[in-house]
């Protein structure tokens, strides 16, 4: 009994983390919109890679963590934009890893504003560690020795994004299918629910050297969650810039204060952010660091990459 004690523990403490954010929390959205919008890729003249890493609650043993590796290009001005992305997001002895393939439509709605519609369709692949719930008790046990630790699930995701060259809004949903997802004997039962994103921003024009952009980005999970993300970036002379940025679920209660640096030259750019934790599990963590990096081809000088 012991034994099925600590699995069922340590099953519980994913499946909670899980079921929050089963589509990761990233304070840099604002440099890569892929990550909460299909309907941005294709909206760049630049083709960028984006490559990013982030760590929740340092100082806390299997907290959860993010890599991700994005591509968008435009095809033409008719037949709109295609994008990719690999990611893999782990906590505890669960990790759940894929390819998204995305596609969107642009259409000019005047010489300064477009619409973007976009359409992706994802592979998941759900992944128990089996030997850490072996490292619990008894790797003999016929509840880690019999079951699936591994599944692939399918999904897709939707999204409109409207764009000029100095705002932005866009709203999508990603997990359309919401797949039920069983590993283990149903030891791991779990349904990838909807997430709703709703973002936006304006870029402000300080003179000649600096430039101001608040953004404020919303999202909703069908577990009766939500965040929002209030941030302002800071730019000068298109090279450096701070940003700073507060979370907080719908109830008000502060999760986290964001610092954000970067930099950029030519064709390359990097940036990091610090997430300092108000919640009580502050007591107990470091904060979170994510770290981005993109290198663009094609035309930098019209990219929205390029401020």
């Amino acid at each position: 009994m012991k034994k099925l004690v600590l699995i069922i523990i340590v099953l519980t403490v994913a499946l909670s983390s899980i079921r929050a954010q089963q589509m990761g929390s990233f304070s840099q959205t604002v440099e890569n919109k892929y990550l909460v919008n299909p309907g941005y890729v294709g909206s760049d003249e630049s083709m960028p890679i984006f490559l990013g890493y982030k760590r929740l609650w340092t100082g806390i043993d299997n907290a959860p963590s993010s890599q991700f590796l994005t591509f968008h290009m435009k095809i033409s001005e008719d037949l709109g934009g295609v994008g990719a992305k690999i990611f893999n997001y782990s906590t505890g002895s669960i990790s759940k890893s894929g390819l998204n393939l995305s596609y969107a439509y642009h259409l000019k709605l005047n010489d300064e504003m477009k619409i973007g519609f976009g359409l992706s369709g994802s592979l998941y692949q759900f992944y128990l560690d089996r030997g850490q719930l072996e490292n619990v008790e008894d790797a003999n046990d016929q509840v880690l020795l019999n079951g699936s630790e591994k599944l692939i699930v399918p999904d897709a995701n939707f999204g409109i994004y409207f764009y000029a060259k100095n705002y932005y809004a866009g709203i999508s949903s990603f997990q359309l299918f919401g797949r039920r997802v069983s590993l283990m004997n149903d030891m791991f039962d779990n349904r990838q629910v909807r997430h709703y994103y709703l973002h936006g921003g304006y870029i402000f024009e300080l003179g000649s050297d600096f430039k101001l952009e608040p953004s404020l980005l919303l999202k909703y999970i069908e577990a009766n969650k939500g965040q929002w993300d209030l941030n302002v970036k800071t730019t000068y002379k298109d090279f450096v810039w701070l940003g700073l940025g507060y979370r907080s679920d719908f109830a008000f209660d502060p999760n986290d204060i964001i610092i954000s640096v970067g930099v950029q030259k030519d064709k390359i750019k990097f940036g990091y952010a610090y997430d300092i934790t108000l919640s009580d599990i502050g007591n107990v963590s470091q904060g979170s660091h994510e770290l981005i990096f993109i290198y663009q081809f094609g035309n930098t000088n019209k990219s929205a990459y390029k401020w």
